[in-house]
């Protein structure tokens, strides 16, 4: 299929629901990241990495699920031969938007359903990715949540906010979690109030109550997504990620006790006290990453990598979820994962790449929901 531009409407009106994660899905959005990318352009490794990354992730969904995978035109016979024997994977060419980046979870439509209609019709929402903060702008005069609602022929849904799906994490019973850092902030919706943001939280999301945990600005290029740092597991239990080590402090450190200490002391939507499971972080020094990267890390040189296990996706019947290269680390997470999700199958995939690019297994993926 090959998706062009067009000029498209947007619905405003409408209240709508998005469901939690653990609900039955119909597909994975994946993409394979453009050359063109600036985020690529000097960094070629980077480029091939991340698409071994991407690949192997698309492999393990599919092991559960269909996924439509997108690919610029100039990657498209790479595709075809990488995926020739995939028959779960589907490949999307996209022409018209030469800047393709690989975090599907932020660009592509936050999919929804009309609480007021019966009939199971998909929506998708668009928050008006600006790519976090303009750090890294589109090169597109129409986002790709448009263009993806308009090929998928799912109404698209206009939102009064700049925001991204890895920003936000729901309960599917009326519970939002997300951080100040990565919503209030000048960058995406200067001058905007909690009030207002809730407001349309609500309208788009279904949410009727919104945990907000202050995060870091800056720490990251996502200025602190949510999904980074705690998820729910099921309604009434979130699975809150811990720093490799608490000494010294620093904004993950603090980030970090600040959530533990809020989603100690509240209720959900529904009034229940939360039941909160930690998983410590990967250590830096522990992955066997090359040393000299490592270094650049350490000298403020690059971003701190996302080395957090709670950026796994929920596909159906089973968990992808990451290995860092931690040896007892990614052990001790995977036990915990195992146990929190004894009804699922649990798929294992290095993504160090994606680590040192700010995100992960989730952050890479968006789930298409069905109806229930």
């Amino acid at each position: 299929m090959k998706l062009n531009f067009v000029f498209l409407c947007g619905v405003a009106t409408a209240a709508y629901f998005r469901p939690a994660e653990w609900g039955s899905q119909s597909s994975i959005i994946m993409a394979w990241p453009s050359a063109d990318n600036p985020a690529y352009k000097n960094a070629q490794d980077d480029l091939q990495d991340a698409t071994t990354d991407i690949t192997s992730i698309a492999q393990a969904v599919a092991k559960f699920e269909p996924v439509t995978l997108l690919v610029v035109q100039s990657r498209l016979d790479e595709a075809k031969s990488q995926f020739a024997d995939s028959k779960n994977i589907t490949l999307q060419s996209i022409e018209t938007y030469p800047k393709l980046d690989l975090w599907m979870r932020d660009m592509a439509p936050t999919f929804v359903f009309d609480k007021t209609n019966t009939s199971g019709q998909l929506f998708g929402v668009d928050y008006n990715f600006n790519g976090w903060g303009n750090k890294f702008p589109t090169g597109s005069c129409l986002s790709l949540a448009s263009m993806l609602s308009y090929s998928m022929k799912v109404p698209r849904v206009d939102s009064s906010l700049v925001s991204e799906g890895g920003s936000l994490e729901v309960d599917g019973e009326g519970t939002l979690l997300v951080t100040e850092s990565s919503v209030l902030i000048d960058n995406r919706n200067p001058g905007k109030t909690k009030a207002q943001a809730e407001e349309e939280f609500q309208r788009t999301l279904g949410v009727t109550k919104t945990i907000w945990i202050p995060g870091r600005k800056g720490s990251d290029i996502t200025d602190g997504h949510i999904d980074g740092l705690a998820r729910f597991i099921a309604p009434g239990k979130v699975l809150l990620s811990r720093p490799s080590t608490l000494e010294g402090g620093g904004p993950f450190v603090d980030t970090y006790r600040e959530a533990q200490a809020i989603l100690s002391n509240t209720t959900d939507a529904k009034g229940r006290t939360l039941e909160i499971t930690e998983v410590v972080e990967a250590d830096l020094e522990n992955i066997g990453a090359d040393k000299a990267l490592v270094e650049q890390v350490q000298n403020g040189e690059k971003d701190y990598p996302s080395l957090a296990y709670v950026n796994y996706v929920m596909v159906n019947g089973g968990i992808v979820f990451a290995a860092f290269g931690d040896k007892d680390a990614d052990a001790e997470a995977l036990k915990i994962v195992k146990k929190l999700y004894p009804e699922r199958t649990v798929e294992v995939v290095n993504t160090q790449t994606l680590a040192f690019l700010g995100g992960g297994i989730h952050c890479s993926t968006q789930e298409v929901p069905v109806a229930e």
